[in-house]
């Protein structure tokens, strides 16, 4: 399946090493804004060197030789070029978050069911086999009342933006900040095991570029809740606990589900996961090219619902902490 990598940054490079342990996929090409960044990408992996180089979003849709896009550009960015390729014909695998807002990510997602392309966001913790095997576990718990999942993670950039300097990271023209960046982690495993909730609420610090730096979302079930904590400006432990009245599961690196134990109240333990190698990603990308091969209209593990339950849960605390993006204006005025 011919693929093109839109964006060159650290995820990109992460997803093509993954993606070449797949027999079906191929790097057909890369997108960036400037030919040079494209090359020094494809040098950094010596087997997809051949590859195209595009410089603009449309050449990619002009391409017909194309079949699937990998879009890891700006969040800002994700719903523009989503919409470009999926009207184009081509399948479109959206980094996460899938969008700025869920005005964006329905506007994705009607443009895929009427071109009958395949979206998915790629969230890729609900693919990895642990995943599978913590569903599982969950009966081991019991009837479950209590999640809380934290993923704070000091920032190899906040010391730039603290010496004055404003990285991409910290800018709300950029749909960035912490909770959609760390926090979206345990939020999207949450939604996934739980479901959507019945409210949402957020508290956090901002920076002074009007995005947040840390924070805490409280969501509320009729029989259980839940407590997303993250943070950009400091670094946790990331101990992800989901608690039952005959035990808890406890995750460690809840993205990557490196380390899932189950421990029963009278302590005994049992540890649930499995080792894997540091190609995490491939399970995503393969799940994605089975469903654009199996013509599903969408996955059956991060379904549209799924990205529309956790996009809500984002809009609400972002306007609860303070946190507007342009892209949001923009789709107001529209």
């Amino acid at each position: 399946m011919n693929f093109v990598i839109v964006g060159t940054n650290f995820i990109s490079d992460t997803l093509l090493k993954a993606a070449n342990t797949l027999i079906d996929f191929n790097l057909y090409g890369v997108c960036s804004r400037a030919t040079t960044s494209g090359e020094a990408f494809l040098a950094k992996h010596p087997k997809n060197t051949q590859a195209k180089i595009f410089t603009s979003i449309e050449q990619v849709c002009q391409d017909e030789h194309v079949d699937a896009v990998y879009i890891a550009a700006p969040n800002s960015l994700h719903q523009l070029y989503a919409v470009q390729c999926l009207a184009a014909g081509k399948h479109v695998l959206g980094e996460k978050p899938a969008a700025a807002n869920s005005a964006e990510l329905a506007a994705i997602i009607a443009t895929a069911k009427k071109h009958q392309c395949l979206y998915m966001e790629a969230m890729m913790t609900t693919h990895l086999p642990n995943f599978a095997l913590l569903q599982q576990a969950m009966l081991k718990i019991g009837t479950p009342r209590k999640f809380i999942g934290q993923y704070s993670q000091y920032s190899s950039r906040y010391d730039k933006y603290k010496n004055g300097e404003r990285p991409n990271t910290f800018l709300p023209q950029f749909a960035n900040g912490a909770l959609v960046d760390l926090g979206i982690y345990p939020l999207y495993l949450l939604i996934a095991l739980w479901g959507a909730p019945n409210s949402v609420h957020a508290s956090g610090v901002l920076l002074d570029t009007g995005v947040d730096g840390a924070g805490d979302v409280l969501l509320n079930y009729h029989d259980k809740q839940a407590v997303i904590s993250y943070s950009k400006i400091s670094q946790g432990d990331n101990i992800t606990e989901i608690q039952g009245e005959l035990g808890r599961i406890r995750i460690e690196a809840v993205s990557q589900l490196k380390k899932v134990e189950f421990i029963a109240n009278n302590g005994e333990r049992e540890l649930l996961s499995q080792p894997f190698d540091e190609h995490f990603m491939k399970y995503e990308v393969d799940h994605f090219m089975q469903m654009v091969t199996q013509k599903a209209p969408q996955s059956d593990i991060n379904t549209h619902q799924l990205s529309v339950d956790v996009m809500h849960v984002l809009d609400t605390a972002r306007a609860q902490l303070g946190v507007v993006y342009p892209n949001d204006k923009a789709f107001e005025t529209n």
